[in-house]
């Protein structure tokens, strides 16, 4: 049988023990804080009830510069006014908005795409959205230089951005409703005197972006530009159709709008999941100088179109004096 072990022996087993407990549960929190405080916080994003960001003036500031340049991959190149030599843009991008009850800072790409890590952000209209993706994604891409072009699920044009794995997207939708060129029938009604007709299914909406309903955690619509008779004229009217058959008598361009709006904003609100944030935006104030987009006209303005500049055109859509 083997001897027993001195009691003395048990008092240096024990001690050392009771010690290295009491160092490992004093030193753990302190350690433990000190890796918390090492990492980066969250960001906090103020929220004022009294800021209404839409109330405000533009002003000019000659430090502010462009936070990106001709080289963004993202950039179309008949609208890359960087690199196509646009008259002023010193002045142009000096621009910007003070709303009139709060600060509104720069966006900080690092930041945003911090805060949006593991989602995705989507767009769904017409030009209005486009062009502003387009600067949106080369301003992102200055915090992650590896962004890659992303055209997936019906997208027009969109970005991946792997070290935030946050996905950024464009879907054309004019309408946003489903619509397409049917040539001159009689058989639903008088077409005399037309070349066809646009048929435009208020309660369907268009391919384009029928396919995201569980993918993008932001989405934000728009609409309006393409609502005048410059997109579809006379001749081709927008022909409005419900459950697959025209609604008479038939609707006009307005009022079109106004069904195919109401029955988006359902559809949106019954199939999209409640946890996915949505935005609408509004139009922008029409700004061709002799003549439309497609009649040879120009944007020459420098600075922002005032109050009294703008009043709204034939199909409700703003236009400059």
């Amino acid at each position: 049988m083997a001897p027993k072990p001195p009691p003395s022996l048990f008092t240096w087993l024990i001690l050392p023990i009771i010690v290295l407990i009491f160092l490992y549960s004093t030193l753990l929190p302190l350690y433990t804080l000190s890796s918390t405080n090492s990492q980066p916080r969250k960001p906090k994003i103020p929220i004022s009830p009294k800021c209404n960001l839409f109330e405000g003036h533009w002003v000019t500031d000659t430090n502010q510069k462009p936070m990106y340049d001709e080289t963004c991959p993202f950039h179309r190149n008949a609208w890359n006014c960087l690199r196509n030599k646009r008259d002023n843009m010193s002045l142009i991008n000096s621009w910007k908005w003070v709303p009139g009850k709060c600060e509104l800072s720069r966006i900080d790409p690092f930041e945003f795409l911090g805060l949006m890590r593991n989602k995705n952000i989507g767009f769904v209209g017409d030009s209005l959205n486009e062009n502003f993706l387009v600067s949106f994604l080369c301003i992102l891409r200055v915090a992650d230089e590896r962004a890659k072009k992303w055209k997936r699920k019906g997208a027009w044009r969109g970005a991946y951005f792997p070290k935030f794995n946050v996905t950024v997207a464009y879907h054309r939708a004019v309408l946003l409703a489903k619509y397409k060129l049917q040539p001159k029938q009689s058989t639903v009604f008088d077409q005399e005197g037309l070349n066809g007709i646009h048929r435009v299914d208020i309660d369907v909406p268009s391919e384009d972006w029928a396919g995201i309903i569980n993918f993008y955690d932001v989405l934000v619509f728009n609409t309006g530009h393409w609502w005048g008779y410059d997109k579809f004229p006379k001749e081709t009217p927008l022909v409005f159709y419900k459950a697959g058959k025209p609604i008479l008598p038939p609707l006009g361009m307005l009022d079109g709008l106004k069904v195919v709006l109401d029955n988006m904003v359902a559809y949106i609100q019954k199939e999209f999941p409640k946890k996915t944030i949505k935005f609408w935006r509004l139009q922008s104030p029409r700004h061709f100088y002799g003549g439309e987009w497609n009649q040879n006209g120009s944007c020459l303005l420098n600075e922002p179109l005032e109050e009294h500049q703008q009043q709204w055109g034939e199909q409700g859509s703003k236009t400059t004096e």
